[in-house]
């Protein structure tokens, strides 16, 4: 009965770290439903600059991969649940995009 007897057993509530495996790869309809949001939201987050789509040639079709999934998911609960909109999601996202840069930069010179 004891949980912590079964260290093996993960428990049902436990965070699992989401690592996108970037050779796969999804339609835009296929993206919106993993997403849970409709094919318009993919494409305004697209035009807003949110999320960047993978074309495959030779047809310029627009396919996402499992990190535009998990991002649209980001958003969705940013402007859902925290009513944020999508200027201030973007100047979020431009923002901790500058801080992990940043830390790549600090990183490579410290290692010098």
């Amino acid at each position: 009965m004891n949980d912590a007897s079964e260290p093996d057993i993960p428990s049902p509530r436990a965070l699992e770290l989401f690592q996108p495996n970037p050779n796969v790869l999804y339609s835009l309809d296929a993206t919106a439903h993993l997403a849970r949001v409709s094919r318009r939201s993919v494409l305004i987050y697209c035009r807003a600059g949110l999320v960047r789509p993978v074309f495959e040639p030779p047809y310029g079709v627009m396919v996402f991969t499992e990190g535009a999934i998990f991002t649209i998911r980001r958003i969705e609960d940013l402007r859902t649940i925290h009513g944020i909109g999508l200027a201030w999601i973007k100047s979020m996202f431009d923002l901790l995009d500058e801080v992990e840069r940043l830390r790549a930069e600090a990183r490579f010179f410290s290692n010098q």
